[in-house]
Order: C-alpha cells, then sequence, then structure tokens
C-alpha cells in the first residue's frame, strides 16, 4: 500500500490534472468541463461553483448558467447516470458508451411498474414536435403528452419517458427559467461504435483526472471493469507504478500543484469522482457523514474538513468543520477561497469555524 506521502503525491498531481491546482484563465466554462469530460451537476448552484472556481478569476453563477442558455454547455443524465454538465462534441461518445448498461439499471425499476417501453417512439415524436418550438419545462412537456394521449402520467414515469429521451440523445438541458430547468431537443448526432466511445470516454476521464486506474473510470463511466481495462489499452495512455498502484495519465505526470494548495470544494466535486475501495485513506479519520451533503475542505487534494454556506441579501455566510486546528498559512488560503466563493456568489463573504451549518451548498 502507498505511504501517506505517496498518497499526497499523487493527490497534488490530480488537482492539476482536474484544474485545481495551478488555475487556467483562458479556460472559460465550457473548457472547464470539456478538460474533466463531464462535470456531476445534480446540485445546480454547488456544481457551478465548481466550473467557477477552476478559473484565476471565478465566473459568477450566472456565467455558468449563460453558458447552459447559449448550448455551450449542456446538461443530461449520463455516466452513471446523475446530472452532468457535457460539452456538446463529448455528448454522443458518452453516452453511446454508458447508455446500454443504464438502461439495463433502469428496468430493475421498469419492471414492477409496467413501463411501457413500446410507447416511447410516439411520446418521443411528441415531445420533439413540442420542442421545435422552443425549450420546455418538464411540466410544461407532460401536459402535452397528456393532451396527446388523453390522459396525464404520473410523475415517475414522465421522469422516466424524459431520462429515456436524454439516453437516445432527443433532448438535454435548455436555458433556465427563474428556477425551472427546461429542455431543448438536440440536433442529430454523430454515430458512434461504441469502441471506439469507450476509448473516447477513458481518454476523457484520465485527462481530466490522471493520475487514476482503470477502475477508477470504470466507476466514472459505469462500464465494466474488462471493458475499462481494454480501452485504456487501446487508448495510447502512459502507465505509471506509484505506491504500489497501477495508474494512468495521457502523457507524463501533472506538475504537482504547489505544497499547501486549499480548495472549498463543490458537493460531489470531480476530485473525488472515482472509485475509493481501491484508494488509500484520503482522510486521517473516518470522514463524518454529515460532510457528505454539503462540501469538503482539501488541503494537497486531502480530505481536511466540511463546509457549508447560508445565504443572506447581503451576505454568504460560510462556516467550516476542519478535522484538525488550521496552521495560519492553511486558514489564510481558506480565508482566500472563502473570499472567492463570495466573489462568485456576487456576496460579501464571512467565515467562521464550527459544525456545518444547516445551509449547504447545493
Amino acid at each position: 500500500m502507498p505511504t501517506t506521502s505517496d498518497v499526497r503525491a499523487i493527490q497534488r498531481a490530480r488537482l492539476t490534472s482536474v484544474g485545481l491546482g495551478a488555475l487556467r484563465p483562458a479556460d472559460g466554462v465550457p473548457g472547464v468541463i470539456a478538460r474533466l469530460g463531464a462535470v456531476q451537476s445534480q446540485e445546480l448552484h454547488s456544481s457551478a461553483w465548481g466550473v467557477a472556481q477552476r478559473l484565476a478569476t471565478p465566473a459568477p453563477l450566472a456565467d455558468v448558467q449563460a453558458a447552459l442558455a447559449d448550448g455551450s454547455i449542456v446538461r443530461t443524465h449520463v455516466l452513471r447516470p446523475t446530472w452532468h454538465y457535457v460539452v456538446p462534441e463529448d455528448l454522443a461518445p458518452l453516452m453511446t458508451a454508458t447508455a446500454p448498461r443504464v438502461r439495463r439499471a433502469m428496468l430493475s425499476a421498469e419492471r414492477p411498474r409496467g413501463f411501457d417501453h413500446s410507447l416511447l417512439p410516439r411520446r418521443h415524436a411528441v415531445i420533439a414536435e413540442a420542442l421545435t418550438g422552443g425549450p420546455l419545462t418538464r411540466k410544461e412537456i407532460g401536459v402535452v403528452l397528456a393532451e396527446a394521449e388523453g390522459a396525464p402520467l404520473d410523475t415517475w414515469h414522465l421522469g422516466q419517458v424524459m431520462m429515456h429521451a436524454e439516453l437516445d440523445l432527443l433532448v438535454a438541458s435548455g436555458p433556465m427559467r427563474g428556477k425551472q430547468a427546461t429542455y431543448r431537443l438536440l440536433p442529430e448526432q454523430k454515430a458512434w461504435d461504441e469502441d471506439e466511445a469507450r476509448i473516447h470516454l477513458v481518454r476523457a476521464y484520465v485527462r481530466g483526472h490522471g493520475p487514476c486506474r482503470a477502475e477508477d473510470a470504470a466507476w466514472w463511466g459505469t462500464l465494466t471493469k474488462t471493458a475499462a481495462r481494454a480501452a485504456v489499452a487501446d487508448a495510447g495512455l502512459t502507465r505509471h507504478e506509484l505506491g504500489g498502484l497501477t495508474l494512468w495519465t495521457d502523457g507524463g505526470l501533472p506538475e504537482p500543484a504547489p505544497v499547501g494548495t486549499v480548495r472549498l470544494l463543490s458537493v460531489y466535486d470531480e476530485l473525488f469522482c472515482h472509485d475509493f475501495k481501491g484508494w488509500p485513506p484520503l482522510a486521517r479519520d473516518a470522514m463524518p457523514s454529515r460532510w457528505l451533503y454539503t462540501g469538503l475542505v482539501t488541503v494537497d487534494g486531502m480530505i481536511a474538513g466540511g463546509w457549508s454556506r447560508t445565504l443572506t441579501a447581503q451576505s454568504v455566510d460560510i462556516t467550516v468543520d476542519l478535522t484538525e486546528e488550521p496552521a495560519p498559512e492553511v486558514w489564510a488560503a481558506i480565508e482566500a477561497e472563502a473570499a472567492r466563493y463570495g466573489e462568485f456568489c456576487g456576496l460579501e463573504p464571512t467565515l467562521a469555524r464550527g459544525p456545518v451549518a444547516k445551509g449547504t451548498i447545493g
């Protein structure tokens, strides 16, 4: 097993590949997502921070929403699946690689409820026709389907219909309408061979998350470990043996992030989107469960605490819950991160230590 020193070295290299080391001002919102391959995004505010904080000057929340509105990024169910941001050019290969296993997994819930797959072509045709007039919310699509069928679909069935429409590359996210998400009709997508799509997926994952294991790409992309290993072997990647782990990069090892790099991470940040079973511990002690739905504080890529925020009219009140007394330079770095988060929110930040507050960063 790797030593603590080995793990810190690996994590500092991964901080660079996931865009949390040397921050890049020129990438822009689509560039951040393209480098990572996809960004988990079921928590809208938090995932937007996860993208914005990877820029030297954090983009405001409005910039991420603008990228969704103009279609330079899309938000859809892909990979495990859950909501992810993806750039349009990566959407078809990622979906081709992952959708078959996702559909099989969905059957376990669909069979007991009598979900009728034979109705999908007709329903999708109705949805496509409705969306030619512009983006619609899920509720509005439900109304259109109810008019076409003479009876409304319940929430679960409507959700499944839309999930299949996403997996079929018929729809993805449109612009936000206030707090309501919309769907837009996708243009016809290039067809991908499944083997080529899996190779594209592992290259994207390794580029944005390496050094990493083939098993991590399997977890991220809902691939079998056998399929992931085969794709890694065919992807022209570079193998490294570090601390007893077989790890892969898309070239040499990334330049490690500076010692003492501190980040206030989004919920489900891509730094931790891998199969933890084969990784050595990334925290001194077991992580308190209360941190899972707030955010993580990391020092050199190692878990050092949790954090949460509460928005008020004039300020964003940030609470950090740390595993140990921070050194002055660590606390100063946390203060700098809090200031960056305030820029993202467009609010004056306050910072305090204590148990994570009721407010989350979702």
